[in-house]
């Protein structure tokens, strides 16, 4: 059985929340070697920002599981 694309996509949300950097350490999502999408993590508010690329838009989530879902969906084959 293959392992969830969603259970990685969580893992790495979640150790952007374990960061105690002074900086917010963005994450890089690409789909066949394209960048899809990067994800911001402010420890200050506990919220991710998403910036989607094509089209260039960004999206404000404070929960770990709607931004989870947005990545899936973005690199998904759907």
């Amino acid at each position: 059985m293959e392992d969830s694309h969603l259970v990685g996509i969580i893992d790495r949300l979640k150790v952007m929340q374990q960061d105690t950097g002074d900086e917010p350490q963005p994450r890089r999502f690409e789909k066949d070697g394209v960048e899809r999408a990067r994800v911001v993590y402010h420890q200050d508010s506990n919220t991710y920002t998403l910036y989607e690329f094509n089209p260039d838009v960004s999206f404000e989530f404070d929960n770990i599981d709607l931004v989870a879902i947005e990545l899936f969906d973005l690199l998904s084959d759907n």
